[in-house]
């Protein structure tokens, strides 16, 4: 879909159970959508779109749906129809702040940022607490994609203030990046971190990372000497006794 912006996650429902076996109490439409959830989720993107238009003929009402096939069509690398099931979903749920994170994600990732950052605002302003929360970690990613250093910083603060679990995810980006050759975010990923939260063993280990990637014997000396104090019980710091870094 887009290089340096994470994936997000469809909203308000999740693929649970055996779907082979499905409850009496679920509708027809509902468990055709989970099939297809299913069928996303091991990328049978054929098996998965089929499921779903079932669902959509039964339920042409419900957000979800659309949602989900834009996520398929997305997988797809088909632009034009991912945009039209956003669409369509945004108009059955306008003010829901899953569907907004998704499509923000997905214009960010065409590189279209004045539209991209009036969805993740529509997903700050939403109902749903975690998808305000997330509104400001994706908004952050998207900034940092645009080269806006500083907007990016203030986002992925108020992400990390509004809700400290973010610094996990955060730190996953750091990695994911340190681990595919996409250095030059990371020192503002795990700057903005340190400022935001306390140092963890795992926080520091990105640290000494990025500095011998990068050449730096002093900081992962200096860095080193911290995960020693901080944390000399923790796997990271055998790992950088052993020089796996």
């Amino acid at each position: 879909m887009r290089k340096g912006l994470p994936a997000v996650l469809l909203a308000g429902f999740v693929v649970t159970g055996c779907v082979s076996e499905p409850s009496h109490t679920r509708s027809a439409a509902d468990i055709r959508l989970q099939l297809g959830l299913h069928y996303l989720a091991v990328k049978d993107f054929t098996a998965a779109q089929r499921n779903l238009l079932r669902a959509q003929q039964d339920a042409p009402d419900d957000y979800r749906v659309p949602l989900a096939l834009a996520r398929v069509a997305q997988a797809q690398q088909n632009s034009a129809q991912t945009r039209r099931y956003y669409q369509r979903a945004q108009q059955l749920a306008p003010a829901n702040g899953y569907v907004a994170n998704n499509y923000g994600a997905f214009l960010c990732g065409l590189r279209q940022y004045g539209e991209a950052h009036q969805q993740f605002k529509l997903a700050i302003e939403a109902q749903e607490n975690d998808a305000r929360q997330d509104a400001f970690l994706f908004s952050g990613y998207c900034y940092l994609q645009a080269d806006e250093s500083r907007a990016a910083r203030e986002q992925l603060g108020h992400a990390l203030d509004t809700a400290p679990e973010q610094g996990k995810t955060l730190l996953g980006e750091a990695q994911r990046r340190l681990d595919q050759q996409e250095r030059t975010a990371v020192p503002l990923l795990l700057e903005v971190y340190h400022q935001h939260l306390p140092a963890t063993a795992e926080s520091l280990w990105l640290q000494i990372r990025f500095a011998a990637q990068q050449g730096n014997a002093a900081d992962v000396t200096r860095y080193g000497d911290r995960l020693a104090r901080s944390f000399p019980q923790s796997i990271q710091y055998q790992r950088y006794l052993a020089n796996e870094y």
